[in-house]
């Protein structure tokens, strides 16, 4: 056991430096050696007598709202001080309550609402959201640690004109006298601009113990906040603008230019000669792709992508290409900017009738990709059968489930496992969630034990209805989903794949024509099915 301190020294000068501060932790606690860890908060004016005294600051325990008490002219005079009478703060907060309740740490409420931290309280941490919505750890909290990105504590302590005190403090214990080990007796301080501690090494000389001598070493090391901060309105000060294609000169070089809304033109003759705010920017539909595989923090819907940070109108009706407007690009966070750069295509192309429509004429129009057609025209579907029958055909999605009809859509690529994907979720909405209990209420008892598909036709021919291509489709939709994306592809598969003519066509071709044969089945069944027909689309 080195009493001199020497393995803890050697790197003085960088503890309390990198990503992560410690602000708390029980150190070691062995027969060799006892240590700890702490930290406070302390006022820039009260650094020289801070650098004066070797001993903490703060300790764990304090920093709770009281009074304090003097006797002035023979009179008692309390004071009420909410953390401390020299202005000192923690930033982490031990809550003890004796046996009765276990205690835990907290963090200095005005850190966790200047940067509006999440309590994650599962994995004893809080999350900084930022403007793209991506969560980043800021801190984390276990028994015997707590931990504080440096990025925030100097904000903080420039924001506040404090610095940070990391106190020490080790003793550690040998069973050989000082003189065996080869070291003098000694009792020093050390001070320096950012830091003071007092060390020292001695013999032990409690009789009846094993221990022969000791080294202590306790003091602090100052922390200070960024240089030169200045203070910004949570506006676009400092924001980075990527420039995006606009279109393609006559030596087909591509032309481009800046998102920065201030910099482009518009109808009221702002920034004259400069590309419009509504200059369409094309991009593949890959872009997407990110958007779709994170359901629960992003929705991508008819003309939208959004998360709960931002937003963004796009052209998704389109069949070959996603369009947005220059302006709004520029709306978006910049990593965000460049994921949409990154998917920037350099062609031409003109936005769908559906979304001129609706942006230039002011007119409603129904989505045109059948993606988006067949959540919109489910949906409509559900209201009108529940009106007429008091029961929903296909039962909703559970939450677990429900991000199957949420990402539902036309493959972005040509990649099998976009396409199985697909397959099983359009499976689970239209054929898993069949309402099987209460169409068993419409047919007679001897067909009770049927299930699926078979339960369905045996509805509808109660009804007096034949739908035989409808039924042999679901079939077969069925089919593709148990032979190739439950199971090993295999025989079965080989023979429903020609009947959706995979292999002949691109898969997000097939999958698009399988869509408009499930919207031509609602279409059906609300034709010949459903008498009130006048529940509104729109």
């Amino acid at each position: 056991m080195d009493l001199t301190f020497a393995d803890f020294l050697k790197d003085f000068d960088k503890y309390g430096k990198g990503e992560w501060i410690t602000v708390y932790s029980n150190g070691n606690n062995s027969k060799e050696e006892s240590s700890g860890f702490y930290s406070a908060i302390i006022p820039i004016d009260k650094i020289s007598e801070s650098l004066e005294d070797t001993s903490w600051d703060f300790h764990i325990g304090d920093g709770f709202p009281g009074f304090s008490f003097q006797f002035i002219d023979g009179k008692e005079i309390g004071t009420y001080s909410r953390c401390s009478e020299d202005g000192v703060e923690p930033l982490a907060i031990r809550r003890s309550f004796s046996s009765m309740k276990e205690g835990y740490w907290e963090i200095l409420e005005e850190f966790r609402y200047y940067f509006n931290l999440y309590e994650d309280r599962v994995n004893k941490k809080y999350v900084f959201i930022d403007e793209n919505g991506d969560d980043e750890d800021v801190v984390l909290i276990s028994d015997t640690e707590v931990k504080i990105k440096a990025k925030q504590i100097k904000i903080f302590l420039a924001v506040k004109k404090m610095c940070l005190a990391l106190f020490f403090d080790f003793n550690r214990f040998s069973e050989k006298t000082i003189e065996q080990l080869g070291i003098k007796e000694c009792h020093d301080n050390k001070k320096g601009e950012d830091f003071v501690y007092s060390i020292g090494a001695r013999n032990w000389t409690h009789s009846g113990d094993e221990i022969k001598s000791q080294g202590f070493l306790m003091g602090k090391k100052l922390i200070f906040g960024l240089e030169n901060f200045k203070p910004t309105c949570l506006d676009k000060t400092g924001k980075v603008y990527l420039d995006f294609i606009i279109g393609i000169d006559d030596n087909g070089k591509e032309i481009l230019h800046t998102c920065d809304e201030s910099k482009l033109a518009n109808y009221f003759g702002k920034n004259p000669g400069s590309p419009q705010f509504i200059t369409p920017i094309l991009f593949k539909k890959e872009v997407l792709g990110k958007y779709y595989s994170q359901p629960e923090k992003y929705t991508v819907e008819d003309g939208l992508v959004s998360c709960g940070m931002w937003s963004l109108r796009i052209d998704n009706n389109h069949s070959d290409f996603i369009m947005a407007f220059l302006g709004d690009l520029g709306h978006l966070p910049h990593k965000e900017q460049m994921h949409w750069r990154s998917c920037n295509l350099a062609t031409k192309g003109k936005m769908s009738h559906v979304a001129w429509k609706r942006g230039f004429e002011a007119q409603f129009a129904d989505p045109e990709q059948s993606d988006l057609f067949f959540k919109y025209k489910f949906e409509i579907f559900q209201k009108k059968w529940e009106k007429e029958y008091g029961w929903k055909l296909f039962l909703p999605l559970n939450k677990d489930d429900f991000h199957h009809l949420k990402t539902l859509r036309i493959p972005l690529t040509n990649e099998q496992k976009e396409f199985d994907e697909q397959v099983l979720s359009l499976t689970k909405i239209f054929i898993d969630s069949l309402n099987e209990k209460e169409l068993g209420q419409c047919i007679g008892s001897e067909k009770h034990n049927l299930k699926g598909i078979d339960k369905f036709e045996a509805f509808i021919l109660a009804k007096g209805i034949k739908f035989k291509g409808m039924i042999e489709f679901l079939r077969n939709l069925q089919e593709i989903r148990s032979s190739g994306v439950a199971h090993r592809k295999g025989t079965k598969y080989k023979k429903v794949a020609k009947y959706f003519s995979i292999g002949e066509k691109d898969l997000s071709k097939v999958f698009d024509d399988i869509l408009i044969r499930c919207i031509w089945a609602l279409n059906s069944l609300e034709n010949h099915l459903l008498k009130d027909k006048n529940i509104s689309e729109k």
